[in-house]
């Protein structure tokens, strides 16, 4: 941003700093990621950018926060239809909508890499996300010849797997990868 600073309110300014630190986090890392850098980026000061988001790392949590709040509002749309609904088309939504923001399944993989390390600020995050999400797709994966844990694991281990791939080659065709997968998993199932 150039120019003069556009005065916004304490929660205005909050967003813009978390929008701005998702794409800088999303375009190079978190270990890459500076303050300095998301303070030039807004037309702000380092110390102004600290007094909105209290430290980089709580920084990183909201950025997590923010995005898994926009993705649960999206699936809760999708269940509005039906509460209910049906594990492969609620999977299938997932996958639409990764594929409708490149940008953040970018920033989610690079950071849940990132957080491999004990030490990352966002490690308990992710171990515990992982642990949410499976335990919730795996109250859906029912009617299979194994736990419906153990469907869910690989349903988690596949997506990952693929949007991996996908990221690395934006020419490989992530849906039909997906449906090629969901297909043969589903035909599987006694229900």
């Amino acid at each position: 941003m150039t120019g003069r600073r556009v005065r916004l309110t304490a929660d205005a300014r909050r967003t813009q700093l978390v929008d701005e630190a998702t794409a800088l986090i999303a375009a190079n890392g978190y270990h890459r990621f500076s303050i300095s850098a998301l303070a030039a980026a807004t037309g702000l000061t380092r110390a102004g950018v600290l007094h909105h988001v209290g430290s980089k790392e709580r920084l990183l949590l909201d950025v997590l926060a923010g995005r898994d709040d926009r993705d649960s509002a999206a699936l809760r749309h999708e269940l509005t239809r039906d509460p209910r609904p049906d594990a492969r088309e609620l999977l299938d939504a997932v996958v639409r909508r990764n594929l409708s923001q490149p940008e953040i399944v970018r920033l989610y993989t690079v950071l849940a890499a990132e957080a491999l390390d004990p030490s990352h600020p966002a490690h308990d995050f992710f171990a515990r996300r992982l642990r949410t999400g499976m335990a919730d797709m795996g109250a859906l994966l029912d009617g299979f010849d194994r736990p419906a844990a153990q469907v869910a694991a690989e349903v988690y281990s596949f997506m990952d797997g693929v949007q991996l791939n996908w990221l690395r080659d934006p020419g490989l065709d992530m849906w039909k990868l997906w449906t090629g997968y969901a297909d043969a998993l589903f035909a599987t199932r006694s229900r």
